[in-house]
């Protein structure tokens, strides 16, 4: 059974379903020795994407049927979004995609900068590009 669990923010699942884009083979190992999630908000802003083309859209289908868990909005992610979105200056889809990992005590896998300088009880951040 897989201990760790890691969420997607929306830019690491796009990095890492990019033909061509390269991680270290110690992320590597570790996305392989994960459970691996994102938040609800990540899907719908994945296939939101204006000019997703058909053959992206399949790739992202099968990427996410084959090892990725959907969190969706539960109570202890809509309740930790509201502190969050409250007391800091995030955006509501990052207060959404932050509490996701929180709620579930998992690592957020990111590379935007907002959420990797989010200092808050319960939050781990791992740097998606280093």
């Amino acid at each position: 059974m897989i201990e760790r669990r890691l969420v997607l923010d929306t830019n690491a699942l796009i990095f890492l379903t990019t033909e061509g884009n390269i991680i270290s083979s110690g992320l590597q190992d570790e996305i392989n020795m994960s459970d691996l999630f994102i938040s609800a908000i990540t899907e719908i802003e994945l296939f939101a994407k204006p000019g997703l083309l058909p053959e992206e859209e399949k790739n992202l289908r099968l990427f996410l049927s084959d090892r990725i868990f959907v969190i969706d909005l539960t109570d202890s992610v809509k309740r930790e979004t509201i502190m969050l979105r409250r007391t800091t200056r995030l955006k509501l889809p990052d207060c959404i995609i932050a509490a996701s990992a929180i709620a579930l005590n998992a690592v957020l896998l990111t590379a935007d900068t907002d959420l990797l300088r989010l200092d808050w009880p319960g939050y781990y951040k791992r740097n998606m590009t280093g």
